[in-house]
C-alpha cells in the first residue's frame, strides 16, 4: 500500500475527496448484482453523472500570504508552510457524506487559511505561542479521515490546520513491559509494520485503518474491528504528551497506580480543543499465532442480540464480532464481485434450499474471529460454535467471512461511486446498554418513517460491531436516492431524525466516530451544565486565548 503522502501527491485536483489511494478506486459495476438489486428496487438505472464541479479555480486566494507566515512564525522554515487552494481544500475537510456533498454541489464551508506541517515538539510549542499572540485558530490534523466536521473552522480569525504526518517516528520499544511509545503522526500501517518484526501489534483496526493516525485516533476515541480483544483505543494508552499553549504536559505511563488523578485522560476524546497530542505509550500486544472464524446465521436479528449479550457474559470474547441485522445480510450478499460456479454454485444452492427448509427465509448473519496463541485458545471458538447452535443458530464454513474480510478496510472506496451514482449512503453510530439496545434499534428504524425515506425506497441496515459485558455499539448505515438539487437538505432531515431518536431511546451521540460539528448540538445537550462548565475552565488555563479548534465540544467561543 502507498504511503498516505505518495497517496495525496497522486490525487489530481478533481480527485482530492476521494477515499484513500485513486489507483484503488471502485465502480458500481464492480458490484453488478449490488447495482441489479438497487436498479430493480428503485425502478431506475443507476448511472454516474454526479461530479464534483472545478473547485481550485473559482476559490479565492489564502488571505495569510508567505510573508505573513514568515513575520508571525519567524522559528519556522518556509519549507513547512503551505498555503495553496487546493491545499486548503484538502486539509480543510473530512471524509464523511456531508463533506462530500459539500464538494459536489460547490457549498463549501469555511476554509483554513493555511497548513503547518511541525516536524517536532518545539515546532508545535513555537506555533501555539505565535498562534496565541496573533489570535489565529488552530485546527490539529492527522489522517483526515473524520466524518464529523471535526476540522471546520468556525470563526472568523486567520485558521491554521497543523499537520502532524511528519511527526511519525517510533520513539521506543519495551519488549520485556509490552510498551511502545509513538510519535502521533504515525499512520495505521506503519505502526504495525514497526511492530510485526519484533512480533508485536498494537490491535488496532478501524475502518479507516490505512489512512488514519494514532493521533486522529486519541483525539476521537477510535474503536478498532477487534476491540473485543484489545479494547478501543482509550484501552491502550498508558500515558502521553501533549502540548497546549500554556506549557507541556507529559505524564507517566504506570500500568496502574493510585497517585491521584490521571490527567492524560483528559485529551483522549478533546478532539484537538485542549492540546496537540504529540507522543503516546501504548501498550502492545504479542503477534497471534493463527485465526479461526466462527460463522452463523440467525433467523432474527432481535433474537441474535440477545444470543450474543449471553455469550459475551459468559466470557466468550472473539476479538472479532459482527452481528448484522436482515437487511444489511441481505444487500451485503449481494455486493460480492463474484458468483459461486461449477459445484460451489450446487453446494450453495443446495444450502439455500436447506436454510429455508429450517425457517431461515431472512436470516441474520454473526461472524466472529478469535485469535489465537497456543493450542489452549482453540477452546474458545469451539465453546463459541457449540453456545451459538444451542441457542438455534445455523452454522455456516468460516469461508463465509472471508468477502467481509477481504474488503474490511475497502468499504469506503465504494462510497464514493454511490455518490457519483446519486445515492446517499451515510453511517452512524452509538452505544448502548443492553436493556437499551432493542429500543434503539427500533427508534431508529421508526424515526425514519417521518420522512419520505422509506417511500423513496431507502435501506436502513445495521450491525452490532462492538460489545462489552454491559451493552454493544449499533453501526448504521442509510442508503437512499439523492434528492436532486436539496442534496444537503435531504441529508440534513434525516441525519437529525436518527440522532434525535438515537439519543432518547438511551444511545450516546457516539461511540467511535466522535462530535464534531454534526454531533455538537446532542452533545451539549447530553452533557451536565456543571460538566461543560468544568471543562470549560480547564479549557480557559489550557488554552488562554481560546485558539484550539474553538467552537468545538464544550468551548462555545
Amino acid at each position: 500500500m502507498p504511503k498516505p503522502d505518495s497517496v495525496y501527491s497522486a490525487q489530481s485536483d478533481n480527485t482530492f475527496w476521494k477515499w484513500g489511494n485513486p489507483q484503488q478506486s471502485f465502480h458500481l459495476s464492480d458490484f453488478p448484482k449490488f447495482k441489479s438489486f438497487l436498479e430493480h428496487q428503485w425502478n431506475t438505472q443507476l448511472t454516474d453523472d454526479f461530479r464534483p464541479p472545478d473547485l481550485i479555480s473559482t476559490l479565492a486566494e489564502s488571505r495569510f500570504s508567505s510573508q505573513d507566515f514568515q513575520r508571525c512564525f519567524p522559528a519556522l522554515h518556509l519549507s513547512k508552510f503551505n498555503n495553496s487552494v487546493a491545499s486548503r481544500l484538502r486539509y480543510s475537510m473530512g471524509k464523511s457524506y456531508h463533506d462530500l456533498i459539500r464538494i459536489f454541489t460547490g457549498k463549501l464551508p469555511p476554509l483554513a487559511d493555511f497548513i503547518i506541517f511541525p516536524e517536532d515538539d518545539k515546532d508545535i510549542v513555537h506555533i501555539l505561542e505565535q498562534a496565541s499572540r496573533h489570535q489565529i485558530q488552530i485546527i490539529p490534523y492527522s489522517g483526515g479521515s473524520n466524518v464529523t466536521g471535526a476540522l471546520q473552522p468556525t470563526v472568523n480569525s486567520p485558521c491554521c490546520v497543523v499537520n502532524m504526518q511528519r511527526m511519525n517516528r517510533l520513539i521506543s520499544v519495551d519488549k520485556v513491559s509490552h510498551t511502545a511509545v509513538f510519535e502521533t503522526g504515525i499512520f495505521g500501517p506503519d505502526i504495525e509494520k514497526t511492530l510485526h518484526p519484533r512480533g508485536f501489534t498494537l490491535g488496532h483496526f478501524p475502518q479507516s485503518f490505512e489512512y488514519s493516525t494514532l493521533g486522529g485516533w486519541l483525539a476521537t476515541r477510535s474503536g478498532g474491528q477487534e476491540s473485543g480483544q484489545y479494547g478501543k483505543i482509550e484501552d491502550m494508552v498508558l500515558g502521553l504528551k501533549a502540548i497546549a499553549p500554556a506549557g507541556i504536559i507529559e505524564t507517566a505511563s504506570y500500568p496502574r497506580h493510585a497517585s491521584g488523578i490521571d490527567t492524560f485522560r483528559l485529551f483522549i476524546g478533546s478532539e484537538g480543543t485542549l492540546g496537540i497530542i504529540t507522543q503516546a505509550t501504548l501498550h502492545i500486544r504479542p503477534l497471534p499465532a493463527s485465526y479461526q472464524w466462527v460463522v452463523c446465521l440467525f433467523k432474527s436479528f432481535e433474537g441474535a442480540v440477545e444470543v450474543i449479550r449471553r455469550l459475551v457474559q459468559e466470557n466468550i470474547r472473539p476479538g472479532i464480532l459482527r452481528l448484522s441485522d436482515e437487511t444489511e445480510t441481505l444487500l451485503f450478499s449481494k455486493m460480492r464481485s463474484e458468483e459461486p460456479r461449477g459445484l460451489k454454485k450446487l453446494v450453495a444452492s443446495f444450502l439455500k434450499s436447506r436454510l429455508m427448509r429450517k425457517g431461515f427465509s431472512r436470516p441474520s448473519i454473526l461472524m466472529m474471529r478469535f485469535a489465537l496463541h497456543n493450542k489452549a485458545d482453540s477452546c474458545f471458538p469451539k465453546a463459541a460454535a457449540r453456545f451459538l447452535q444451542s441457542a438455534g443458530a445455523f452454522l455456516l464454513p468460516a469461508s463465509a467471512a472471508g468477502n467481509w474480510e477481504a474488503h474490511r478496510f475497502t468499504l469506503p472506496y465504494l462510497r464514493d461511486t454511490l455518490v457519483e451514482h446519486r445515492i446517499l449512503i451515510d453511517t452512524f453510530e452509538t452505544v448502548g446498554r443492553w436493556s437499551d439496545v432493542p429500543r434503539i434499534y427500533a427508534h431508529v428504524r421508526s424515526a425514519l418513517a417521518h420522512s419520505d425515506f422509506y417511500a423513496q425506497g431507502g435501506f436502513l441496515l445495521c450491525h452490532i460491531s462492538h460489545v462489552y459485558d454491559s451493552g454493544a455499539c449499533l453501526y448504521f448505515t442509510m442508503l437512499v436516492r439523492q434528492r436532486k438539487g436539496f442534496e444537503a437538505e435531504q441529508w440534513e432531515e434525516y441525519k437529525t431524525l436518527v440522532t434525535e431518536a438515537l439519543v432518547q431511546a438511551g444511545g450516546a451521540v457516539s461511540h467511535h466516530h466522535g462530535v464534531g460539528m454534526d454531533h455538537l448540538s446532542w452533545y451539549r445537550k447530553q452533557t451536565a451544565a456543571y460538566e461543560k462548565k468544568l471543562l470549560r475552565a480547564i479549557k480557559t488555563h489550557l488554552d488562554p486565548h481560546h485558539i484550539l479548534n474553538p467552537g468545538k465540544l464544550f468551548d462555545e467561543t
